[in-house]
């Protein structure tokens, strides 16, 4: 820990750094000092104490520590040693350093306590003593009885009576003083219950009153007490046993409320969550509140975790390519806190939800069934891959089922998938997996630890509109589920996108302001003209804008290729008509694809190094200053493909292809345009086209460049209910900095309900977001979760802007429906921008699918659930 005093400005990572390796250290008998800990002097625990006290303090002195960092500061103070001058062990230190002076062979013992005593040390001494009866004379004895005593009071189980000792350091004005007190006198005589709302209560309060004490030292002491009153709200939570559905919701309510007053929920997020809990814990209700309740107390643990993983997933990622053992420790620190209890009365009580709605989970026979829950509706056989690391470097097959910790931001198409992290509803991933029918759910860490021995199996997996969650080996497949699998492969329903509205023959850069949303798919791609369209109709909320059409790519396209006979568009047909032979004359999928693939990596390499036509040039140039006011790559853009083969009717295309942000360079601006137009042929555009599109080879893709904007804030907005299905709520998800949502990452996201609510249903946990650079490109910055992203006046801004999207856009000339929409917009100093605005696709057969409604018993009309009946 010494290290840390050299590096005080990174003292964060390095401490998570030292809690690893402990955490190491403790699971793996020793880790790397495995030889080396019980040489004397190995560890000097009284130095390591001292300086751990010392460096609290100094963390403690910042008042932004505790309102910014509070969750990393209680654990420094929960796994720091720093309590070394208790004098109960420091009475065990003497004890044992008599008998190891008396006893050389006691010598690893005598290290073991000097040093990282564990509660197993206090079995090894009464081994020891057994073994060595015979040796062990009257006065050593004594010494012995005296040490396991000392030990046994060092490792006794926190009661509340030891509590006191925290009483004389409290401040009398505080209110933490009369509720210890109350808690001290009348702990021992109230049920677990009363006991565990009473600490819960007490948790949240030494949090809101830690930063007006004046002194580090008396804050340490306060946070003592905090890490001490969990201690005994776990074994306490251990003795409530709810006897009722009421009971499990307002224990879940108390074991939320002491999450937040440990730090797993931002203050915040509380005051918002608190109110949604159910005021009344009998009689009965109706089966929609409460599986909104049992929703509720979900995501409360579900951000409980993100918190721990936000702040200890990126040193177990440093560290986990060449020791394993480090995934365990956010396992080992989630188990070791309320989040545990907290996540076993969540799984009661969506165990009580299924059985009264139906919604159920049988997945491969794991346990823990009720933490299984569903997303997208969709069925499909395949082979499972269960993934416990990073996802990035996965090569993704379409015929398989994944099980991962996250979906990765560039993921290829799968059967099937399964996340430990939800993510947000509206990423580019989860948006082309509701397009495409691909069932996903959602499981635990303990779920998909448990799921890896089915790794490598043949399953069939499905998951029904309303969230229930079924996965089987392929052998036990009913004949009707073989049934609607063939039926499935016979008849996947694909779409032609059409070629024959294209004009080719517009060869000069255009205005956005100039174009509208006819022109899509025939001048340019439907990004640039619905952003047209939103520029004539939302004048001051869309940045200025240039286009590339079709038919300036086709004209390259037209252009001599190099290392090949003829064109690059020549090169590109004869690709696809010799992969329509081999299909005609009995060749593999596989063999097929490979062939294009290879041939599509040399076209996307010959494109990015292809010569730009000299009027093209100059044409780009003059427009480029005429619309946003300054020389050719002085002015930031964002430049972003759109091609005719995305947003569809029926097919969304979100984030298939290259978008190059903020360019503020004459050549890279030059060299993003032929990217961009490279792009549709990477592997992953080209799957994602295979899998839905009976004519992928007719891709055209336009340019867009568009002004950068540095927003303060970034998101999505989905004109409907996409949690709720009602069609009157608005879904928004946002981060901090630019390209917020869309990347997969975990966002603050609302119902904007109908009634005029505004429901918090996810909070961020991305500890890092993007900003633009004043240079150019991007730069990655870090953050913290102690205020919402989105302040109220945000939130009614955004409503605001909702409204007239559904009233302007449907019936606007080009647009083809009446909604919902699919809107990427920012905010810059709480103003609006609207950046895209696509149709939001479902699909439709996957909604309706007989088989999958099925799954989904009917409820009963005015359904309801007994908070009062016996569990």
């Amino acid at each position: 820990i010494g290290h840390l005093v050299g590096a005080l400005s990174n003292w964060v990572p390095l401490q998570q750094q030292y809690q690893w390796e402990a955490f190491l250290q403790r699971v793996d008998d020793g880790w790397i000092a495995r030889k080396s800990r019980y040489y004397r002097g190995a560890i000097q625990q009284e130095n390591e104490h001292d300086w751990g006290a010392a460096f609290l303090r100094w963390v403690l002195e910042d008042n932004d520590n505790l309102t910014m960092r509070f969750y990393l500061v209680r654990q420094l103070a929960a796994d720091l040693p720093h309590r070394g001058n208790d004098s109960t062990l420091r009475n065990a230190r003497a004890q044992a350093r008599v008998i190891g002076n008396a006893m050389p062979s006691f010598v690893d013992l005598r290290v073991k306590v000097h040093g990282k005593l564990e509660q197993k040390d206090l079995a090894a001494v009464r081994a020891f003593r057994k073994a060595n009866q015979e040796k062990i004379g009257e006065d050593l004895a004594k010494t012995f009885d005296e040490l396991e005593a000392s030990l046994t009071r060092v490792f006794q189980e926190a009661s509340i009576v030891s509590l006191s000792k925290y009483l004389p350091d409290i401040p009398a004005a505080s209110n933490v003083d009369p509720m210890l007190k109350k808690l001290i006198e009348s702990g021992d005589r109230s049920t677990p219950a009363v006991v565990c709302a009473d600490i819960a209560g007490l948790l949240w309060e030494v949090r809101l009153t830690l930063p007006t004490l004046r002194t580090p030292k008396s804050r340490l002491g306060m946070l003592d007490l905090s890490l001490d009153l969990e201690a005994v709200l776990l074994r306490k939570s251990n003795e409530w046993k709810p006897k009722s559905a009421g009971e499990l919701l307002k224990k879940s309510h108390v074991l939320a409320k002491a999450m937040a007053g440990c730090g797993h929920l931002e203050r915040w997020e509380w005051e918002r969550l608190a109110p949604l809990y159910a005021q009344t814990t009998t009689g009965a209700v109706p089966l929609d509140d409460f599986v909104q309740q049992v929703t509720n107390a979900r995501r409360a643990v579900d951000w409980g975790v993100g918190t721990v993983r936000a702040v200890y997933e990126p040193t177990i990622n440093l560290f986990l390519p060449f020791e394993p053992l480090a995934a365990g420790l956010l396992d080992d620190i989630v188990r070791s806190s309320v989040l545990l209890p907290a996540g076993d009365v969540v799984g009661e009580l969506f165990d009580v939800s299924a059985k009264s709605s139906g919604v159920t989970a049988r997945v491969m026979g794991i346990r823990r069934q009720s933490d299984i829950y569903g997303l997208n509706p969709g069925f499909a056989v395949g082979e499972l891959e269960v993934v416990t690391g990073a996802p990035e470097e996965i090569e993704f097959s379409p015929n398989k089922i994944y099980a991962l910790l996250r979906a990765p931001e560039d993921m290829k198409p799968v059967a099937g998938l399964m996340t430990v992290s939800e993510g947000n509803t509206v990423s580019h991933v989860q948006l082309l997996a509701r397009n495409l029918g691909i069932p996903n759910a959602v499981l635990s860490p303990e779920s998909i630890n448990e799921l890896v021995s089915h790794n490598g199996k043949a399953v069939f997996y499905a998951v029904s509109p309303r969230g229930s969650v079924v996965m089987k080996p392929s052998s036990e497949m009913s004949a009707d589920e073989m049934k609607l699998i063939d039926a499935q492969q016979r008849n996947e329903e694909r779409i032609t996108v059409p070629t024959d509205h294209l004009n080719l023959k517009r060869l000069e850069v255009i205005s956005v302001a100039d174009l509208r949303a006819t022109d899509s798919g025939k001048l340019v791609g439907p990004k640039a003209a619905n952003l047209g369209q939103l520029k004539s109709q939302f004048p001051n909320r869309v940045s200025s804008g240039l286009a590339i059409p079709f038919g300036i790519f086709r004209q390259h396209l037209d252009q001599p290729m190099p290392g090949s006979d003829g064109t690059y568009w020549a090169f590109l047909q004869a690709t696809f008509t010799k992969a329509t032979a081999d299909r005609k004359a009995g060749k593999s999928d596989a063999e097929i694809d490979a062939y294009v693939l290879a041939r599509l990596t040399t076209l996307r390499d010959a494109i990015k190094k292809m010569t730009l036509r000299p009027d093209f040039s100059a044409d780009l140039k003059t427009r480029f200053k005429e619309v946003f006011g300054g020389e050719f790559g002085r002015v930031a853009v964002f430049v972003r493909s759109d091609t005719n083969m995305e947003d569809l009717k029926d097919f969304t295309g979100a984030g298939l292809n290259l978008t190059v942000p903020n360019v503020r360079d004459a050549e890279k601006l030059l060299q993003a345009v032929r990217d961009v137009w490279a792009s549709p042929y990477t592997e992953r555009s080209y799957r994602w086209r295979q899998k839905y599109l009976l004519n992928p080879e007719n891709v055209y893709p336009s340019v867009l460049l568009q002004e950068s904007i540095n927003g303060d804030k970034s998101g999505v907005m989905i004109t409907t209910g996409v949690a709720s299905g009602n069609p009157l709520d608005t879904t928004i998800a946002f981060n901090r900095g630019v390209g917020g949502a869309v990347a997969g990452q975990s966002t603050e996201s609302y119902a904007l309900a109908a009634d005029g609510s505004n429901v918090l249903q996810a909070s961020s946990r991305d500890a890092i977001f993007t900003a633009l650079s004043k240079d150019g490109g991007t730069s990655r910055v870090p953050t913290t979760f102690h205020q919402p992203i989105l302040s109220t006046s945000d939130l009614a801004a955004l409503r605001a802007i909702d409204g007239e999207i559904r009233q302007k856009l449907p019936g606007a000339p080009g647009i083809e429906t009446d909604g919902p929409f699919d809107v990427e917009l920012g905010l810059l100093n709480g103003w609006v921008w609207l950046f895209q605005v696509r149709p939001f696709v479902e699909n439709k057969a996957a909604q309706s699918n007989v088989f999958l409604r099925d799954l989904d018993p009917p409820l009963a009309a005015n359904a309801t659930v007994d908070l009062s009946r016996a569990l």
